[in-house]
């Protein structure tokens, strides 16, 4: 099964035609996918004391599971201040927990070396920006893209198996670079 994990609360956004793009051609394909629109279904972002000290929800448990049955997860959101929106933060947070998507292991006399536990799924991204690639590129270093592929997947996944696609720029190309991007998607996922 293919996890889809969307973060835009707007319908009519790009990010929602890569969503439509992805699960028509999944579908097409006749592949298996459920889709998690984290704004649909309200999820909260905020951790608990409880949570912060390892308890997990019914809610947390219910992800955890489609997690666990999925081959590849396929992440979809916007970058808002040079990170994933709020609402995807925190699911990372509450969701890719320690024990579940990683351990921590001692080597050669250091300790807290994480280790993944979700090895097996293949991991896309894709990511939309309102800047253009230059600026985010050389200024900034592609520092989104590197927080999110060092700073998370690689906690939980192999990085070999996770690929990061960016749009740059989106509310500002002509629909016809619009259009390019979502044959791009169109190629990724017709390879999963």
């Amino acid at each position: 099964m293919v996890l889809i994990i969307y973060a835009h609360p707007d319908p009519q956004s790009f990010n929602h035609a890569i969503l439509e793009t992805t699960t028509s051609l999944l579908r097409t394909n006749g592949k298996s996918f459920q889709v998690v629109d984290l704004y649909a279904v309200n999820f909260n972002p905020v951790m608990s004391a409880k949570e912060v000290k390892g308890a997990l929800s019914e809610e947390t448990k219910h992800y955890q599971q489609l997690i666990k049955k999925s081959t590849s997860i396929i992440f979809i959101f916007p970058v808002w201040w040079f990170r994933a929106p709020a609402i995807l933060e925190g699911f990372c947070d509450k969701v890719f927990t320690p024990g579940f998507a990683y351990r921590f292991k001692k080597i050669i006399g250091i300790y807290g070396i994480p280790l993944p536990m979700l090895r097996d799924k293949t991991v896309r991204a894709f990511i939309t920006h309102g800047a253009p690639a230059l600026p985010v590129k050389t200024i900034y270093f592609n520092a989104v893209k590197y927080r999110f592929l060092l700073g998370f997947l690689s906690f939980s996944f192999y990085l070999f198996r996770c690929r990061i696609f960016q749009f740059w720029a989106v509310p500002f190309v002509s629909d016809k670079k619009r259009k390019s991007y979502l044959r791009k998607v169109s190629s990724v996922i017709s390879k999963l």
